[in-house]
């Protein structure tokens, strides 16, 4: 982005993608700004004709021009870097979240996290597919789970029904 700075023939580039400019950069050029600026007005206290102490004070107004400039591009940096900073934040986590849901599986009635052929669960469908929290099940006595953040129960793979139970257990009895 090009600022014109007090008319076509002084132009400095502003912060954009290609620049290099830096913070130190711009407070660097800042000061001596400055610096001249100061030189300029103790210029103008010297015995001097009028026509260079219309130049210089010329010059002066261009300097603060150029002075104000550098900090309205020092102020624009420092946002494009918090909000840089932020935006790799949000990547990193972005990236954590998707390394984590690779390695969540469904198996019918819950979820289980795989790492390293290690399997670690089960956790409740409800609240991972509502809200991505992995909220371990509870119980796990003749496979029935719950989940104390939602309430939902679930019946695993390895659950007999009561009646089954009986019936098995009478033809336990009758062999």
């Amino acid at each position: 982005m090009w600022v014109d700075i007090q008319g076509p023939y002084i132009q400095m580039l502003a912060v954009n993608k290609e620049s290099s400019m830096d913070i130190g950069t711009i407070s660097s050029a800042y000061s001596a700004v400055k610096t001249i600026k100061e030189l300029g007005s103790s210029l103008l206290e010297a015995k001097i004709d009028a026509e260079s102490k219309q130049r210089v004070t010329e010059v002066l107004e261009t300097l603060g021009g150029v002075q104000d400039t550098l900090f309205f591009i020092r102020e624009e940096l420092l946002k494009a870097q918090d909000k840089n900073h932020g935006l790799k934040e949000k990547v990193k986590e972005l990236e954590k979240k998707l390394e984590e849901k690779g390695k969540i599986q469904y198996e019918k009635p819950s979820y289980w996290v795989i790492e390293n052929e290690c399997k670690d669960g089960p956790f409740c469908q409800k609240c991972y597919d509502a809200n991505q929290m992995l909220i371990r099940l509870q119980g796990g006595n003749n496979d029935i789970w719950s989940c104390h953040e939602c309430k939902s129960t679930y019946y695993g793979p390895g659950y007999i029904s009561p009646s089954r139970r009986v019936n098995r257990s009478r033809n336990l009895r009758t062999s």
